[in-house]
């Protein structure tokens, strides 16, 4: 057994490109070579793998041809469709083998330097091109490939880019740009040697370390995971900034240094950074100049913004487009009032709403979109504004993930679900819906969001806000934070209830039902919906045309049970919902058992339909259950 190397070299790959390599290629590797890698080393300038006790011998593959039944006749002789399936593979008909019921053929497999150019062209990017005519399709142009099985090369070509044993070492800190790489296990001490550090493990427990012996370090915006891809050689420094900044809002202070430069805040006027290469001392009064710019202009954007004040702020909006064709920020805050006025707040909520987009003709949130909603708030704190209204300006946009947290208070909960609504309908309104992958308005977030602040945040959110398509939209999320099969969800979509997180609630005791009273509910609706649905009328059921016992048991005890639903429903005890619905099982198995539904009496057949399909919708009130597979 061998250890085998593949290194694709490239022009400086995006962090992004380098989080979709590690997580493609142990999936891409175990169908192509049959082995999920035994170390990855993957860098700005560099995709690589090892895998140790490697077989490089291809293995078999069993090539498929027609059905017995077609390729054989009845002597047990090869047909022309066995005939024509082995001349097209070079052998002749009688050399084709049987397995599970076909005809087929057992060859080698495909070298290993096809299987290794195949893992080249199968990674793939959410950005990527072809970077000249005829060429592979990568994020970045590849520049060289090394492939060895222990000491030995591999030959392999990919669109004219040839493998060798060259690679490179790091641009500025070894003496020679080129590093020969002589055996497979040898790779990863080899680029070290020429200031490379191949693994991104490696690199993150250097900056990690390194931020660490520099004091309690911060990482608001999440840079960590994107500066580890950038540097080969990482090199943890300090710099400092003039104290008088600390007057600006720490959040303000953290987005300058992140939000371009990727720095990492520090206690006092302090600020860490991962340098690549260079000469300590300059690069440091490099990165200090630049950052002592970017507060400089925040501290000077945040000075003319709270002078001019919130309420000035909002009164510009009238100026500033939302959405083509959704009029402006102003228009959009009237609706949030306007809905949260609807969703039940009171006046911190509705003010929250009225100031919500103000911070849109902010200057600073111009510059560091990131600020949005928090600059918002301090702005109102500044202008006096009671905390529970600052408050919901800052936690207007939560969840910001499916994971993320939830706003802490009422009056966030209450303008984050407007928020959401209004983007949700405005959206739809506009032909807007996303399509695969594609979600540019982050429409797909906001109708999680919305699901989870009904459910866990207990806000009371009427799906008919939205347009019938948006309500399907949200209802539709439910599936995947419920985790309840589909056709539960499916089943009490169909129900009368309307508020979501009560329909999330009657989804998760639909469940939950025990066999028994399923079975009776299922029986009830299904055989009154089977029969009625055929013949729908729209004549009212007429008491006086019941002629059988069963039938008016059946029509008494509807007159109960459908009120008792909806009050129960209406209550949110959906126990007492499916109890009541159950009741209708055995009157209604007798009326089927004595009662002819398709009377010769056009009146009274027209009347037992009737008496079918409110029974149907009685039952209907709590879902659909004929979605329910049994």
């Amino acid at each position: 057994m061998s250890t085998l190397l593949l290194e694709i070299g490239t022009e400086e790959l995006p962090a992004s490109a380098c989080r979709e390599a590690i997580a493609q290629l142990p999936e891409l590797t175990q169908s192509t070579l049959g082995r999920v890698p035994d170390e990855l080393f993957v860098g700005p300038r560099r995709i690589a793998f090892l895998i140790r006790d490697f077989d490089p011998e291809p293995p078999k593959q069993w090539l498929q041809g027609p059905p017995l039944g077609i390729g054989l006749d009845a002597d047990g002789a090869p047909t022309k469709a066995a005939e024509g399936f082995a001349r097209r593979h070079g052998v002749d008909a009688t050399q084709l083998e049987q397995r599970d019921g076909f005809l087929g053929l057992e060859v080698a497999g495909a070298p290993i330097e096809e299987r290794l150019a195949d893992v080249v062209r199968g990674l793939s990017f959410g950005k990527s091109m072809v970077w000249r005519v005829g060429g592979l399709r990568f994020s970045r142009p590849v520049r060289w490939l090394v492939a060895l099985l222990d000491q030995a090369p591999l030959a392999l070509d990919v669109d004219g880019i040839p493998s060798g044993t060259y690679s490179q070492a790091h641009r500025f800190l070894a003496d020679e740009r080129t590093v020969v790489i002589p055996t497979a296990e040898s790779y990863a001490d080899t680029l070290r040697a020429s200031y490379v550090e191949p693994s991104a493990a490696e690199r993150r427990r250097i900056v990690t370390e390194g931020l660490d012996a520099l004091g309690e370090w911060s990482d608001p915006l999440g840079k960590l995971e994107e500066v580890i891809h950038l540097v080969e050689h990482p090199q943890v420094l300090e710099g400092q900034y003039d104290e008088r900044y600390l007057a600006l809002p720490e959040r303000v202070r953290a987005t300058a240094m992140q939000s371009h430069q990727r720095y990492f805040p520090l206690p006092g006027a302090r600020f860490g950074f991962v340098a690549n290469a260079g000469n300590a001392e300059v690069v440091q009064a490099g990165n200090e100049a630049v950052l002592e710019d970017r507060l400089e202009d925040a501290s000077f954007t945040f000075e003319r913004d709270v002078a001019k004040g919130i309420d000035a702020l909002a009164k510009e909006l009238e100026t500033i487009t939302f959405l083509a064709g959704a009029g402006s920020f102003a228009e959009k805050a009237e609706r949030l009032v306007d809905l949260v006025r609807r969703l039940g707040g009171g006046e911190a909520s509705l003010e929250a709403a009225r100031l919500a987009k103000a911070d849109q003709a902010a200057e600073l949130v111009r510059e560091f979109a990131e600020l949005e909603g928090y600059i918002g708030a301090e702005y109102a704190r500044l202008a006096g504004y009671p905390e529970a209204v600052c408050a919901a300006l800052e936690e207007q946009y939560l969840p910001d993930s499916a994971g993320g947290p939830l706003p802490s208070t009422e009056p966030g909960r209450l303008l984050a679900a407007a928020d959401k609504l209004d983007n949700l309908r405005v959206a739809f309104e506009l032909g807007k819906r996303p399509t695969g992958s594609r979600d540019p308005f982050g429409l797909r977030r906001a109708a999680i969001g919305l699901c989870r602040l009904a459910l866990e945040g207990e806000l009371a959110i009427d799906l008919d806000l939205l347009p019938e398509e948006a309500a399907d939209f949200v209802e539709e999320r439910l599936e995947g934070i419920l985790g309840l099969p589909v056709e539960v969800l499916r089943a009490v979509r169909a129900s009368s209830v309307r508020e979501l997180g009560a329909l999330a609630r009657l989804a998760q005791a639909l469940g939950a039902l025990e066999e028994e009273r399923l079975a009776r509910l299922h029986t009830a609706y299904t055989r009154a919906e089977r029969i009625a649905a055929k013949h729908e009328v729209d004549a009212e059921l007429r008491p006086d045309l019941l002629v059988e016992p069963a039938e008016k048991e059946v029509a008494t005890l509807l007159a109960e049970v459908e009120p008792a639903i909806a009050e129960a429903l209406a209550a949110r005890d959906f126990d007492a919902a499916f109890t009541a619905g159950a009741r209708l099982a055995e009157p209604l198995e007798r009326f089927f058992d004595e009662v002819l539904v398709m009377a010769e009496d056009a009146d009274v057949r027209t009347n037992r339909l009737r008496l079918l399909l409110d029974v149907r919708d009685a039952l209907r009130q709590l879902g659909d259950f004929s979605q329910l597979q049994r």
